[in-house]
């Protein structure tokens, strides 16, 4: 007998797919549906928390993949609209990666994504941004620096975190040889 499927179902199947398919050939790894910020491997997290075209396209490939565009879809052919939007993705996603890798280091209390899938980030961008804004990354208490992150007022703690995106990302290295 037949399965029945629903259309919506069908396409959210195929988003993924087409998401995760130049991920799953760059990385030579599996990314299920339910695919978290912590669930992706150190050698992932590490290379998409590079800044750089590299990893501008892996964000663009999955965000237009997971919007449900073709697999032959490029950035450059979106309309001017579309385009603002995958770079909105694009930026909040690679602040998310590089608190996910801030908080297996120890430097975050918290970051607001931390439990939501990749595609749910993506398709309910607006929704998550807004819930994240609400709730920004909180630097641990055990982190060295957090006395100076403590006097400051909400807004630039926010600027403070970012600004050690650098300085996160070569610790990260340092943990983890291989990346």
């Amino acid at each position: 007998m037949a399965e029945i499927v629903s259309i919506s179902e069908y396409r959210e199947r195929s988003a993924l797919r087409v998401g995760y398919r130049s991920w799953r050939r760059f990385f030579k790894e599996e990314f299920p549906a339910q695919t978290r910020l912590c669930d992706l491997s150190p050698a992932v997290l590490g290379r998409l928390a590079e800044p750089g075209k590299s990893s501008d396209l892996l964000f663009y490939s999955l965000i237009i993949g997971f919007l449900g565009f073709s697999a032959n879809e490029r950035f450059e052919t979106l309309g001017k609209r579309m385009q603002m939007h995958v770079v909105d993705v694009h930026l909040f996603l690679s602040d998310q990666v590089r608190f996910e890798m801030m908080w297996r280091m120890g430097w975050l209390a918290r970051f607001g994504a931390e439990q939501h899938t990749l595609f749910e980030l993506v398709r309910q961008f607006d929704r998550f941004r807004k819930r994240c804004q609400e709730n920004p990354p909180l630097l641990a208490s055990s982190h060295p620096r957090f006395n100076e992150y403590e006097d400051l007022i909400d807004q630039d703690k926010q600027v403070f975190i970012r600004r050690m995106f650098q300085d996160a990302l070569d610790a990260f290295r340092r943990g983890h040889p291989a990346l």
